[in-house]
């Protein structure tokens, strides 16, 4: 039978188990972290992943301000009265917590774009939706702090303003293809709504509407499926204008009429500086001394720019330089 442990060999065990090493840590390539090196762990939850950069959120909030802006002048002007719309934010979420997020009872409408697959979400607060078909039938928009279930007139009123918020989302990426929307639903109880699976990444725009004294929301919820075609249109197209251009793409082509431009050639020397005073006595005929190794330093000038170094002498009876390099200023143009 084993001894029982004494105070000193729990003291030593508790000692090793502080002692203990971290887990090991391993980089995507397979490689072993090294054991002095600081790793801040962050969890990633691989069940609903995010499929959008965060230069793609900032790009789509952008996008999705000017879209507000449209509607709501476009409300002002249905309902005969100001409305002010904002937005409030543009996130990525599983649609089960975007369906938990709404509440009961609310009005919902699901609406199709042909040319995406999916099905698109517009949740619009009752009270708001009381307020704005008040003002459709002439009132003065105003709404009672109880929340209740449209009615059915409402709820057809309402199909206009549905119309407005899906055919300017639609106009959004015009310039990329053209979309068309219609309205398949409506429901009530976001419990009994069932769009796509609990798992499935929505890109979910919040609308801060105020109308009077009361602030409501508008949420619109794009499956991330469709609108992934556009995402990478988007993603493609901003590549392309960052790509720099490439001279060698372009042909390069002589024109035969710069063929007769006139194109001043000069060569001279650089010699030593000399006094004011021997520059003020010098005259016709005198002679001033150079090295010999000035005649190898030629400076040839292009159009008063220093471009090639060559070597001055005689051919065939005339004056000639022969180029030998290109002058160092030139390189560095």
């Amino acid at each position: 039978m084993p001894e029982p442990l004494n105070q000193s060999d729990i003291d030593q065990l508790v000692a090793q188990a502080s002692q203990a090493s971290a887990p090991a840590s391993f980089r995507c390539d397979g490689s072993r972290f090294p054991a002095a090196a600081k790793i801040n762990p962050r969890p990633f939850d691989f069940r609903t992943p995010i499929h959008l950069a965060e230069a793609e959120i900032r790009r789509l909030r952008t996008i999705h301000a000017g879209f507000i802006s449209t509607i709501s002048a476009r409300f002002s002007s249905l309902l005969r009265a100001d409305m002010s719309l904002k937005l409030k934010g543009l996130n990525t979420i599983p649609y089960g917590s975007f369906a938990d997020s709404m509440k009961n009872p609310t009005h919902i409408s699901l609406f199709k774009v042909d040319q995406l697959p999916g099905i698109g979400i517009l949740e619009i607060n009752p009270r708001l939706a009381i307020s704005m078909t008040n003002r459709m039938l002439g009132g003065g928009g105003m709404a009672g702090d109880e929340e209740r279930h449209l009615t059915e007139i409402e709820i057809a009123l309402l199909e206009e303003i549905v119309d407005i918020i899906t055919s300017e989302w639609c106009r959004l990426w015009k310039e990329h293809r053209e979309l068309n929307a219609r309205q398949i639903g409506t429901e009530n109880n976001p419990r009994f709504l069932q769009a796509c699976s609990n798992d499935t990444v929505m890109i979910a725009v919040t609308i801060e509407a105020m109308v009077g004294d009361s602030v409501e929301q508008i949420q619109i919820a794009i499956p991330y499926p469709m609108i992934e075609p556009i995402v990478k249109t988007l993603h493609s197209k901003r590549s392309r204008e960052f790509q720099p251009a490439n001279d060698d793409t372009k042909p390069r082509h002589w024109r035969t009429s710069y063929n007769q431009i006139n194109v001043p050639v000069v060569a001279d020397w650089l010699v030593q500086g000399i006094a004011v005073s021997d520059i003020l006595s010098l005259h016709v005929g005198d002679i001033l001394e150079m090295p010999k190794s000035t005649l190898e330093k030629t400076r040839i000038r292009i159009a008063n720019a220093p471009r090639f170094i060559g070597l001055a002498g005689s051919e065939n009876g005339h004056v000639a330089v022969q180029i030998v390099s290109e002058s160092s200023t030139s390189q560095k143009q």
